[in-house]
């Protein structure tokens, strides 16, 4: 009867080319880490820059969808983007999980949950996605979110690799937004996770009965987070209120 199993040649074989292409592959990605490294000293932060560190990214490490956002006004918006996610200009408002991953101190981790608010896919996703999300940070303050999805999981030295990219992201998107003061949010920081969640959601209009059932919670506990709203950011009244939402990218749909 023949033996089918692999000859101890073939064997050696196989793991001198797997070898190989996780030598090279580790090559690519150090190699990507060095030319952004490059490009961001020779010119500087760049909305082309970060399309081709995005796209980069996605071919390296198999994802299929990304994108890379920064924090604007107690919302993400879109500054790149690949397959599967918002238009670049997009704001995602900065909810549940994008918000606990975001609250400062922020915690150097990646973040495995699927949040559907960051895509475009159909409702049901399929099991075999792999979902990252890095905190995109600086000096521990939130500054963005680097997100993939990739069909198979990346190693440690990959993520060691993203960690990086999203440190020196950091650094530049932090010092552009210093240098230009187009973000304005620390006003945002006086509000907890849950008070941010009922001020994005007060241009819809809804009444607190709405926005409790929402939001999981009790009208009087809405009628209570609107009051601390109101009382942190020194506005008059939910009309105020609802307008500086909107000024900050939240929309009246928001329900």
């Amino acid at each position: 009867m023949p033996n089918d199993s692999p000859t101890p040649a073939a064997e050696s074989a196989f793991a001198l080319r797997s070898a190989l292409k996780q030598n090279q592959a580790q090559m690519a990605q150090d190699k990507l880490f060095e030319k952004f490294g490059q490009q961001l000293f020779v010119s500087g932060w760049s909305t082309e820059l970060l399309q081709w560190l995005l796209d980069e990214i996605c071919l390296q490490f198999g994802a299929q969808h990304g994108l890379i956002s920064q924090q604007h006004g107690g919302a993400l918006k879109i500054l790149a983007q690949r397959g599967k996610s918002f238009p670049v200009g997009a704001r995602i408002p900065m909810l549940g999980a994008l918000g606990q991953w975001l609250k400062e101190p922020v915690r150097f981790e990646v973040h495995a949950q699927y949040v559907p608010s960051l895509w475009t896919l159909p409702t049901t996703v399929e099991a075999n996605i792999h979902c990252y999300q890095l905190p995109i940070a600086c000096q521990q303050r939130a500054v963005g979110l680097l997100a993939l999805i990739t069909g198979n999981p990346l190693s440690q030295n990959s993520l060691q690799i993203l960690y990086s990219l999203c440190g020196m992201l950091g650094f530049a998107l932090y010092g552009q937004a210093q240098a230009s003061s187009v973000i304005d949010d620390s006003y945002m920081q006086k509000l907890t996770p849950r008070e941010r969640e009922v001020f994005a959601l007060l241009p819809s209009g809804a009444s607190n009965a709405l926005l409790a059932a929402k939001l999981g919670i009790s009208p009087g506990t809405v009628k209570i987070h609107i009051e601390r709203i109101l009382s942190k950011l020194d506005l008059n009244d939910r009309t105020q209120a609802a307008v500086k939402a909107v000024e900050a990218g939240f929309k009246s749909d928001g329900l």
